[in-house]
C-alpha cells in the first residue's frame, strides 16, 4: 500500500470529525473574535486619548507673549491641544469654572519685559481639580517655556551687549522674540512607518489569534490518546496502515484545521475590525510556521502525558504560560527586563514580533531570523515529542 495513501485517509477522516465539531468553531473562531472584539472596544476606548482644551488669556501683549502663544497654537495644530483664547483673567477662570476648558494660561503683564531683562517672568496656569492629567500638562508646557527664556535671557544679554545696545527695552523685546522663535538646531523626525502601525485592534487580532492557534491545533494531535483509550488507535495498528503514516496522518489533519481557522481570522478581523496584517505572502509564512510550532508542541505535551484528560491539561497550561510569556495579552515591551529576556523563550513572542513588523511594512525577506528560531522550536518539541510519543504509539 502506498505510504502517501494512508496518511490521507487518516487526515481525511479526522478532519472530517473535526469540521463536524463544535468545539473546533467555537476555540478556533468564535472565541478569538469575540475577545478581539472586546479587548479592542473596552482598551480602545480607554486608550484613546484626545486632544487637551486649554485656553489663554494675554495680558501682556508683548513680543515673548506673542511667542508662547504660538507654541500653543502650533501644538493646535498638531491635534495635541485646543485652545480657547480668552480676553482677560477673570474671563479665563470662567472657561476653567464653567468645564469649558481644563486648564488655562495667563500671561501676567510686564511678563515680556521681565523676559528680555532677564528677570522673572512666570505664566500663571488655573487649572480644574478634577482634570489633573491636563493640569499637570499645562504646566509642563509653561515650565518648558519658561525655563526655555532663562536661555534666551543669556542669548539676548549678549547680543545687546555685541550690538552696544545698553538698555534700549525696545530692541531688547525684538532681539528676545527672535531667539524664541528660533527652531531648535536638532529636531525629531516623526517616525514613518509607511502609514502602517499596531494599533489596538491589529494587536489584539494577532496575539489572540496566535494564543487561541495553540488550543486549536491540539485537538487533533490529542485525539490519537482518546482513540487509544477507546481501542480505535489498536484497530489501525492491525491493519496496513504504518505507525508512522498513522503519527503523520494527524499531523496533517491538525495543520490543515490550523491553517484554516487561522485564515478565517485573518480575514475577518482585517474586514469586519479594520487590523492591518501586512503582506499576505510573509503572513502566510508566519502562519504555517506557528501552525507547525503548535503541532509540534502538542505532540510533547502528549508525549509527556499518560491519559487524553492529563494531556489536555498539559497542552492548556503550555498554552497559557507560553502565551503570558509572549506577550499574547499585553505588550512585552512594558514588562520588567528579565520578563522580557525570557520572553525569548516563548515561540509566542518570535510570532508576535514576526506579525508585528509585517504588519509595519516588512516583508518576506526580513523574516529569516524570525523563521529561523521557529524551525528551532520545531525541531526541539517535535523531535522530543515524536520521539517519545513513536515509542508508546508502537507499544499501544
Amino acid at each position: 500500500m502506498s505510504f502517501i495513501r494512508p496518511i490521507g485517509v487518516i487526515a481525511a477522516k479526522d478532519i472530517l470529525q473535526r469540521l463536524r465539531d463544535r468545539s473546533v468553531y467555537i476555540m478556533g473562531i468564535v472565541g478569538p473574535l469575540v475577545l478581539v472584539f472586546i479587548m479592542s472596544a473596552t482598551v480602545g476606548a480607554a486608550g484613546d486619548v484626545s486632544a487637551f482644551e486649554f485656553g489663554v488669556a494675554n495680558g501682556d501683549g508683548g513680543e515673548v507673549a506673542a511667542a508662547f502663544e504660538e507654541v500653543l497654537f502650533g501644538l493646535e495644530e498638531e491635534g495635541t491641544v485646543e485652545i480657547t483664547v480668552a480676553p482677560d483673567r477673570a474671563a479665563l477662570d470662567q472657561l476653567v469654572d464653567d468645564g469649558d476648558v481644563a486648564a488655562g494660561f495667563f500671561i501676567p503683564a510686564g511678563f515680556s519685559r521681565a523676559a528680555a531683562a532677564g528677570g522673572s517672568a512666570e505664566i500663571t496656569v488655573v487649572g480644574d481639580p478634577g482634570s489633573e492629567i491636563a493640569v499637570d500638562v499645562a504646566q509642563a508646557i509653561a515650565a518648558t517655556f519658561v525655563e526655555d527664556l532663562g536661555y534666551v535671557s543669556t542669548a539676548t544679554a549678549t547680543v545687546m551687549q555685541i550690538e552696544g545696545a545698553g538698555q534700549n527695552a525696545e530692541r531688547a523685546g525684538e532681539v528676545a522674540a527672535a531667539a524664541v522663535a528660533m527652531e531648535a538646531p536638532i529636531s525629531l523626525a516623526p517616525n514613518e512607518t509607511d502609514g502602517r502601525g499596531r494599533d489596538l485592534a491589529s494587536y489584539y487580532s494577532v496575539s489572540l489569534s496566535v494564543l487561541f492557534l495553540f488550543f486549536t491545533v491540539q485537538f487533533g494531535v490529542l485525539s490519537m490518546m482518546e482513540e487509544r483509550e477507546v481501542g480505535t488507535l489498536s484497530r489501525m495498528l492491525v491493519s496496513p496502515f504504518h505507525p508512522v503514516a498513522i503519527m503523520l496522518g494527524k499531523m496533517v489533519s491538525a495543520l490543515v484545521i490550523g491553517l484554516i481557522t487561522m485564515v478565517v481570522l485573518v480575514v475577518a478581523t482585517a474586514l469586519f475590525i479594520g487590523a492591518e496584517w501586512g503582506d499576505p505572502v510573509a503572513v502566510g509564512v508566519l502562519i504555517l510556521a506557528g501552525v507547525t510550532v503548535a503541532i509540534a508542541l502538542s505532540i510533547l505535551v502528549a508525549a509527556a502525558a499518560r491519559t487524553s484528560e492529563q494531556a489536555g491539561a498539559y497542552a492548556t497550561i503550555a498554552a497559557l504560560v507560553l502565551g503570558l510569556l509572549g506577550g499574547v495579552f499585553f505588550p512585552i515591551s512594558d514588562a520588567p527586563g528579565f520578563l522580557e529576556a525570557f520572553s525569548y523563550a516563548s515561540p509566542h513572542r518570535w510570532l508576535l514580533d514576526g506579525f508585528r513588523d509585517v504588519s509595519y511594512g516588512a516583508g518576506i525577506g526580513s523574516l529569516g531570523p524570525t523563521v529561523a528560531v521557529l524551525v528551532g522550536f520545531i525541531v526541539v518539541f517535535g523531535g522530543i515529542g515524536l520521539a517519545t510519543a513513536g515509542r508508546r504509539l508502537v507499544a499501544a
